[in-house]
């Protein structure tokens, strides 16, 4: 259906309508006439749809309401009053995304499905969500998702609980956030820009139940709101839906102010010093942060925002970044990146030096400044410039968004110039920009943009954020002495009814939904399911020892190659230095190209290049793998070659003998898993537990806590190891790279395979032979049940074991369970009663199994919930509707649309696992007509993995040391 300009449609007047050539869209700008709702329609053939609303929220507080509100409007609404539509969606519904996001200015509500039912289902549950929300009668849930005061008895002891409240522990646990905080308070000292939008956690316990309705009645208006419609719908039909449903009931006023007020630039560039928390005996050495953050003109000034952009890149991102290039050089810090926020009224260009000292600021500082001088007047590096607009362009012509919609980033994207009053198609229409880009290259552009916009410019400030052991220790007694003083205060009568709160609280949240609530979310039949299990379609060569996998795919002239060589005869000892291979590969001078060189050239020809090492065991084993070292490439077919020449230059150059050049290589990557090691926390735990019961899961697991230990092992003795391990690099990277043991599998469009094929194959041809050594020793298993103690705030908690070992197989039921643990056991035990961000439950094919807590509070708790699994799961008995939506859920994480890229990855996957069609059938067949008989067996299954007794923790020292009996070892991070 085309509409036509200011005709009206249920309500809507058309403002403008125009074709995008970009994403190949007929754009429509609509208004609700009656209520002041803003509507962008993108028009297409992509049978992915999305909706998403929107609302302006700025906050004017440190309290998390705009973060807390996120939560609790699908926390109940007036057509669906269940405790959590949101998790009912989740558990019987095909949607490709269903999510909510609270910036610091605006709260997004998307959701995406290619099912036409279920994409109303969807918009229906999100859209009275946020107009007719329940938490108005509902007083708990501001409670449960944002804070209460946690009292079992009148002598027990007093304590904060919330699920946001819990996650932003969670984030001040990392260094990032506590320099974030401080830039912004700074930057914008008279703007909504300087509060924490998610909660600082000491200041959500401020938050009350009138303020938070106060502000829903404030923002969540259809005259504050951005509707957001993208793909191939009936749009007529749409409109009538929300004109009928929702929006004619709102008439607007023109009183709603959620502008975001311009902060006027700083007269002189701010200077702030400030501390995060590490442990009480932790060594500060290289623990230092230096910031510089700059305020950078309008977020609508969409050229020069993308410039910026480009220019980030081009200054800090790669080793041939002449500004990360000179402040390494100069040694202030051990890691140098930097961001551009674009999402903000007023974006923000950052400098950040990790891994540096006090004393180095002044010089971190002037490196900046002479560097961007130099700059200025000597001309920027052309070629970079060059390589990463062509880089830029890739990414936007790709469209590869991993696992999320095309239409959803697009979405997202729109929002940084629309919701400050600019014209959300513009953003889309990017080839101007692109080519505008490109012209700037025969000017000095890029340098006066510098010097306008990062050097003479006030609005900055300077961040250093210095190491305090013992900190988070202090700020626990603090907190404790403060909650004593607290219960002090309180009469009897208020701690009773403090009690009382919390004991119906958790009634509530121990309570089942009716069955009449329940009806009231939609449901898909498993009927509307297919039946039969995708089958990538892939061509098989065998050359002897080789192997050759082709997926035919319309790839837009682009060209995905993997290559995999067998290193399984790998010596158990020489694994962690495998990957510390593929970290540093490419960042050493070959014969022919320096590593700059090397660096430019891949952003100039390609869409990226990547290494790996990784066992893959047997589709149902956990002891039989094969390890094998990968590289992965794209680009388009007309540049082939060159990606290739880098591949050889690497493979067959590499010159790894500068120490210093190494030193810093190896700095860098233990200061970054310094600065990530809390946020990879579930990780960490969950690859070591299943390290405790998979021979194929250790070799992997020497790529995570095994490989810090590693990292910080060889920086703690450098010069005594490295003269060795560089010799070992030397040679492991000839056994890395060889032509006799390899599978390549690549994808692009049919009429260029023979091409690909025999570049590819040329490449290889260059390569030397390696004899197949005997597969390598298997690594023992080490010490198990192990905490690892760092200065977080919260804990992410593992348990699990090897249900193959007890004589149970993999089944399709078990997908089933991870979905209802996921959304019902687990989360109300340790999510919603716990007061976690979020949990998981993971049954692997090969015969492990996992359940992990995210960002917990808990610790013997969260245990004491895995352990009651079983008898629960052994007498519950689901109604046939919430077996469906259970069924439902489960189907559609398994069919989320895959990119060519992804597609490729799962063929190659499933033939390097031999994980046969008729396998992954039965696996379907199973899931589809699951029945309660099924799950109930699984109770078995649960109660023998559990019976290993396997645990690993990774989290805070205080709640660690209070439970050191549950463990075997103790590991400080």
């Amino acid at each position: 259906m085309t509409l036509a300009i200011n005709a009206v449609y249920h309500g809507f007047k058309v403002l403008q309508a125009q074709f995008v050539d970009e994403i190949s869209s007929q754009a429509y700008i609509l208004e609700h006439i009656k209520s002041g709702a803003r509507l962008l329609y993108l028009a297409n053939d992509d049978d992915n749809k999305v909706f998403s609303i929107s609302f302006r929220t700025p906050p004017a507080d440190d309290t998390g309401v705009a973060h807390i509100l996120e939560h609790s409007s699908l926390c109940g609404s007036r057509k669906y009053p269940l405790k959590e539509p949101f998790v009912d969606l989740v558990k019987g519904s095909l949607n490709t995304f269903l999510n909510a996001m609270t910036f610091p200015d605006k709260t997004m509500y998307p959701v995406a499905s290619r099912n036409d039912k279920d994409f109303h289902n969807l918009m229906d549950v999100y859209l009275d969500a946020v107009f007719y929300p329940s938490f108005y009668q509902n007083k708990y849930t501001l409670r449960q998702e944002g804070w209460h005061y946690n009292l079992d008895s009148l002598d027990g002891e007093l304590s904060y609980n919330g699920v946001v409240y819990n996650e932003m522990k969670g984030v001040y646990s990392s260094p990032d956030a506590y320099l974030e905080n401080e830039a912004m308070k700074a930057l914008f000292p008279d703007n909504c820009y300087r509060f924490e939008s998610g909660g600082y956690p000491d200041a959500i316990p401020q938050l009350t139940q009138e303020k938070f309705e106060q502000f829903h009645k404030t923002y969540y208006s259809p005259e504050n709101s951005y509707i957001y419609l993208y793909g191939d719908m009936d749009i007529d039909a749409t409109l009538e839906y929300l004109d009928s449903e929702y929006l004619s009931s709102f008439e607007k006023t023109g009183t709603v102010d959620s502008a975001i007020a311009e902060q006027q630039t700083l007269p002189r560039t701010a200077d702030i010093e400030a501390f995060y928390p590490v442990g009480a005996e932790e060594d500060c050495t290289a623990k230092t942060y230096h910031e510089l953050s700059i305020v950078t003109g309008k977020a609508t000034d969409l050229q020069t925002s993308m410039a910026l952009s480009l220019l980030k890149s081009t200054l800090l991102d790669s080793e041939s970044s002449a500004l990360r290039r000179a402040l390494m050089d100069a040694g202030v810090g051990q890691i140098i990146n930097g961001g551009y926020t674009s999402s903000m009224y007023q974006p923000v260009f950052s400098i950040r030096a990790s891994g540096s000292e006090k004393e180095l600021r002044d010089k971190f500082i002037s490196v900046i400044y002479k560097t961007l001088q130099d700059i200025t007047i000597n001309g920027i590096d052309k070629k970079l410039l060059e390589a990463n607009i062509n880089s830029m362009e890739f990414k936007l012509r790709e469209a590869d968004f991993g696992g999320y919609p095309k239409g959803l980033i697009l979405g997202i994207g729109i929002m940084d110039n629309w919701l400050y009053d600019g014209n959300p198609i513009e953003g889309l229409c990017y080839n101007k920009y692109i080519a505008a880009l490109r012209e700037g290259l025969k000017t000095n552009y890029y340098e006066s943009i510098i010097e306008n916009y990062l050097l003479d410019n006030t609005h900055k400030v300077l961040v250093t954020l210095l190491p305090q052991p013992g900190k988070e220790e202090a700020d626990q007694e603090a907190a404790a002495a403060k909650m004593s003083a607290i219960k002090a205060q309180m009469s009897q009568e208020e701690l009773q009814q403090h009690i009382d709160e919390c004991a119906e609280l958790h009634r509530l949240q121990a309570t089942p939904d009716s069955e009449e609530a329940r009806a009231t979310i939609p449901v898909l039949k498993r009927s509307d399911i297919r039946q039969e299990v995708e089958k990538i379609e892939t061509q098989e060569e065998d050359l002897g020892a080789s192997h050759l996998l082709y997926l035919p795919r319309n790839t837009n002239k682009i060209a995905y190659t993997s290559f995999y060589f067998d290193i399984t005869d790998m010596e158990a000892e020489k694994l962690p230095l495998c990957y510390l291979l593929t970290d540093i590969m490419g960042k050493f001078n070959t014969e022919r190209y320096s590593y700059q060189e090397l660096a430019t050239n891949a952003i100039m020809y390609t869409g990226g290049i990547a290494f790996a090492v990784r066992a893959f065991t047997e589709a149902e084993s956990t002891d039989d793998y094969k390890i094998y070292f990968s590289t992965k490439g794209k680009c388009l077919t007309d540049n082939l070659p060159k990606m290739l020449d880098i591949l050889q230059a690497i493979a067959l150059e590499s010159k790894m003998n500068d120490l210093d050049r190494f030193r810093e290589l190896v700095s860098e990557l233990k200061t970054d898993w310094d600065d990530n090691f809390f946020n990879r926390g579930q990780t960490v735990a969950i690859t070591r537990l299943f390290s405790y019961c998979s021979a194929g899961a250790r070799v992997n697991e020497q790529d995570e806590f095994s490989y810090y230990q590693f990292l910080k092992k060889l920086t703690d003795n450098f010069d005594e190891l490295a003269p060795q391990v560089l010799e070992q690099l030397r040679q492991l990277i000839k056994r890395f790279f060889q032509k006799n043991r390899f599978l390549l599998s690549y994808s692009c469009d049919v009429k260029e395979q023979a091409t690909v094929r025999q570049q590819c194959l040329d490449f290889i041809s260059k390569l030397s032979e390696a004899e197949a050594g005997e597969k390598a020793e298997v690594l023992p298993v080490g010490t198990v049940n192990e905490a690892i103690a760092t200065a977080g705030k919260v804990q992410y908690v593992a348990a699990g074991g090897n249900f193959a070992k007890h004589g149970h197989k993999y089944v399709g039921a078990m997908a089933v369970l991870e979905t209802i643990l996921s959304y019902e056991y687990l989360w109300t035990k340790i999510r919603i009663q716990g007061g976690a961000y979020g949990v998981t439950a993971r049954f692997e094919l090969n015969g492990v199994g996992v359940f992990a807590s995210y960002r917990d509070p808990q610790l013997p708790k969260t245990l004491e919930a895995y352990q009651g699994l079983a008898e629960w799961l052994r007498n519950e008995e689901f109604p046939e509707r919430e077996l469906n939506k259970y069924v439902i859920g489960t189907i559609s994480t398994m069919d989320k649309p895959l990119t060519n890229s992804m597609r490729l990855d799962k063929a190659t996957a499933q033939y390097l696992k031999h994980v046969p069609v008729e396998l992954r059938q039965r696996i379907r067949s199973e899931i589809l007509n699951v029945s309660n008989a099924d799950l109930q067996a699984l109770a078995k299954v649960v109660e023998d993995m559990l019976s290993d007794g396997l645990i690993c923790v990774v989290g805070g020292k205080q709640p660690i040391e209070a439970n050191k009996s549950l463990f075997n070892n103790i590991i400080n991070a």
